[in-house]
Order: structure tokens, then C-alpha cells, then sequence
């Protein structure tokens, strides 16, 4: 069975991320979509969630991307994170900059800039990496459900 635990901003912090993230460019496009399908590449083959690479085609950047920030560091993506309502999405990490402190960074620019007192996130139980980080950045489990 797969689950995914959906997480509450319980217990804030009280630390800032002091980056810089921009909204979305088309111009990221191609780059998105290749960091994008590295970051979640592993776990959906590992939860056997088909298609491995998300993003088919171009459709994907048709709607949902006037909620998406960046962090770019020159004209490379270090990482980026989607804003919806009160809900933190896909945050993702370059790969390459992975390990570094940057899915923290964001995860607390998200925090500061989503305003609202009830923050809620979806994590796959299999990626505990994140799960850890965002326990260890005031995200509690709230419930778990089946993917």
C-alpha cells in the first residue's frame, strides 16, 4: 500500500529563510521539467505510480504555474515550490543541490509568504528525507492516507 501523510504547521519556528525566490518564467520551462521529473523520478518508480517522468508535454505548464516561485542562482534553477491557498506543494530541489540547506531555505520562504494561520502539506510516507525536514521545521502529521 502507498501513503502519504498530510502535515499542519504546528509548531512555528522562529527562523527566516533569507532567499530570494521569483514567480515562474516560461524561460525556466525546459529546466523545470527536467529538475522537476529528477526530483519525484525515484520515489514514483519506487511507489510504482506510472508515468515515472510527470510531465508529459507542455499541457503541465498550461495552468498551475502562476503558483509556482523560484530560486535561481544566475539562469540555474536551485529550486522551487508552489504556493496554493494555504497548502505548500511540490517543493523540489535540483538534485544537484540537494544536501545543502536549500529545501529548508525554501520551505521557510514558503512559510513566510503564504499567509495564512493554517499551513498544510502532502508528503509520500516513502520519502522520508522531507518528512524529516518538515518535522524538524514545525510540520506535524495530521493524518495518512493512501495513495
Amino acid at each position: 500500500m502507498k501513503s502519504a501523510f498530510v502535515m499542519e504547521y504546528l509548531h512555528p519556528v522562529d527562523e527566516k529563510s533569507f532567499i530570494e525566490m521569483i514567480p515562474y518564467s516560461s524561460k525556466y520551462q525546459d529546466e523545470y521539467k527536467k529538475i522537476y521529473n529528477d526530483c519525484y523520478h525515484e520515489m514514483r518508480e519506487a511507489l510504482k505510480i506510472e508515468p515515472y517522468d510527470f510531465i508529459q508535454d507542455d499541457s503541465f505548464f498550461d495552468e498551475r504555474m502562476e503558483v509556482v516561485y523560484l530560486l535561481v542562482k544566475g539562469e540555474e534553477i536551485i529550486g522551487s515550490v508552489a504556493l496554493k491557498g494555504n497548502e505548500i506543494d511540490d517543493l523540489i530541489v535540483n538534485c544537484k543541490y540537494q544536501g545543502c540547506g536549500y529545501g529548508r531555505k525554501i520551505l521557510l520562504w514558503a512559510l513566510e509568504n503564504i499567509h495564512s494561520d493554517r499551513v498544510k502539506l502532502h508528503v509520500a510516507e516513502w520519502n522520508e528525507k522531507a518528512v524529516r525536514l518538515y518535522k524538524n521545521t514545525g510540520f506535524e502529521i495530521i493524518k495518512t492516507i493512501d495513495i
